[in-house]
């Protein structure tokens, strides 16, 4: 039996989408309030006079004691009128015109949600299937559907989830966000479970018209296991402004490798020599979480100019178990730069050059620098002009301050080169031999997995034809810029605006 065509013994009820309608008006009230209009008795007389015009017919409506109520009666009236929620919004459209009240109160009017949509009958197939059903990664797939970057309660199990994505608004695509849950559910399930959502969400699709939708989504799928997807933990580390001895660290754990930007994790401040144990905790609580994910891990540390030296690289995890393990055992690790990430002004160079090198991950378009590159002022800033650079290998390692006008890490930067490498002692033929090795044959996009098998390759002591231990101490700062961070709404902010950013991140 189709979807369409399920039937449901009699007596059974749903008391699931009424409960929704209520905080619908509810919100709408509140936005009338936000608006002054449980305050100003005048205005509130002419809302209902706009109202009355638009409907064409006057609204039965009782006295109230309060303002508030007052409002709770003529939304209740709208909702109960044919047509009325959308007299509600021409009247405060023209009432508060432009207004943030006007525009949120017009998508809760405007924009369908699932509740509404549904017949009772398809929500009781859907629950009965549902209850007691926990696919792996449930709460990713709750973020997939809403967005990456909104914070979600965890569901008991996949009925759940569907209930509470059926409160969010319907994007302009026009497939509502619970239905996307369903989709991405069905993906994960064998047959016939999987075959039986799929047929459901495509009768619901079609009701709320949000086939095309349906069928992007479909072709976006991927099979469980996927090569090519990984999951980040980003780690934030930064030095205090007060004591240098403190580093503020923040990270970032995708719990789906198709979601991007995940929400901040969380934030602590810790003392110098216990960087390493923190980080050790903060990988394991991932390894934790994504204990039912069968993608490969890469971890990225986002660090100041003033901390890119330090040697992640050679940090370990389980400390606690008396054997630390190497990451790179597990993980290819890179750095990314903190400066860049909150520096918009650089972005379009730094896209410009990342997209070049997915396009042409040559090995012939890594500059090497040499020490006369900085005898004249901004002479590299002319070298690097030229587009076809996309890699830069530095003379030496950056120093904790910039030099104005001669120096390597801040031009690159500046000049939108997405790969940098430096090594902290190896002389500069032996790094430029190594890394020939690591970009050879057009393996410029594998550069952190090749540097990774290098660094193993090291610890197997295998020297043949180059020192592969000279891969163990390589700094590779690997920008995408594609994948930038969030500390709340928007990307990370300079210091000049942390401080009340820090208190809006750590309030949410």
């Amino acid at each position: 039996m189709s979807a369409g065509e399920r039937t449901h013994g009699p007596g059974r009820e749903l008391h699931f989408p009424s409960a929704v309608r209520v905080a619908v008006r509810e919100a709408i009230v509140n936005v009338l309030a936000g608006a002054g209009l449980a305050t100003d008795r005048s205005s509130r007389s002419l809302l209902v006079d706009l109202i009355h015009d638009n409907l064409g017919f006057l609204l039965t409506l009782s006295d109230q004691v309060t303002g508030r109520d007052h409002l709770i009666e003529v939304v209740n009236a709208c909702a109960k009128a044919d047509g009325g929620m959308h007299a509600l919004d021409h009247a405060v459209r023209m009432l508060r015109p432009g207004s943030p009240e006007s525009a949120l109160l017009h998508r809760l009017v405007h924009e369908p949600r699932m509740h509404d949509l549904l017949p009772e009958s398809e929500l009781l197939w859907l629950r009965a299937t549902l209850t007691g059903f926990t696919p792996p990664g449930l709460k990713a797939l709750v973020r997939r559907a809403a967005s990456p970057a909104c914070p979600v309660d965890d569901p008991g199990d996949a009925w759940d989830a569907f209930r509470l994505l059926t409160d969010f608004n319907t994007p302009a695509h026009g497939l509502p966000p619970a239905l996307a849950f369903i989709e991405l559910v069905a993906a994960r399930c064998a047959r016939p479970l999987g075959d039986e959502l799929r047929e459901w969400n495509t009768w619901q699709a079609r009701r709320v018209q949000g086939e095309t939708r349906l069928r992007a989504l479909r072709a976006e799928q991927e099979p469980a296991g996927a090569t090519g997807l990984r999951l980040h933990l980003v780690i934030m580390v930064e030095v205090d402004g007060i004591d240098p001895d403190r580093h503020v660290v923040s990270h970032w754990r995708q719990e789906d490798p198709r979601e991007w930007p995940p929400a901040c994790g969380g934030m602590a401040t810790i003392r110098g020599a216990e960087l390493e144990h923190h980080v050790d905790r903060l990988i394991v609580d991932a390894e934790r979480a994504w204990s039912e994910h069968p993608q490969e891990v890469a971890l990225e540390f986002v660090l100041p100019r003033a901390l890119v030296n330090l040697p992640v690289h050679r940090w370990c995890k389980e400390h606690e178990t008396g054997d630390p393990r190497p990451l790179f055992l597990d993980y290819p690790i890179v750095i990314r730069s903190l400066e860049r990430m909150f520096s918009p002004q650089w972005h379009r160079a730094w896209r410009i050059r990342w997209e070049a090198m997915l396009g042409s991950p040559s090995a012939e378009r890594v500059y090497y620098c040499r020490p006369q590159d900085m005898d004249e002022r901004h002479r590299l800033d002319a070298v690097l002009s030229d587009g076809r650079w996309l890699v830069m290998v530095l003379a030496a390692p950056p120093t904790a301050r910039p030099r104005p006008g001669g120096d390597e890490l801040a031009t690159g930067l500046r000049t939108g080169i997405p790969v940098l490498l430096w090594h902290p002692d190896a002389s500069a033929d032996v790094l430029r031999e190594i890394v020939a090795w690591l970009v050879d044959g057009g393996r410029l996009g594998e550069l952190p997995l090749r540097t990774q098998d290098f660094r193993l390759a090291a610890s197997r002591e295998l020297t043949d034809p180059v020192d592969f231990r000279v891969a163990r101490d390589l700094v590779i700062l690997w920008d995408d810029p594609s994948r930038l961070i969030f500390l709340d709404d928007g990307p990370y902010l300079s210091d000049m605006t942390r401080e009340s950013a820090d208190e809006r991140g750590k309030a949410s």
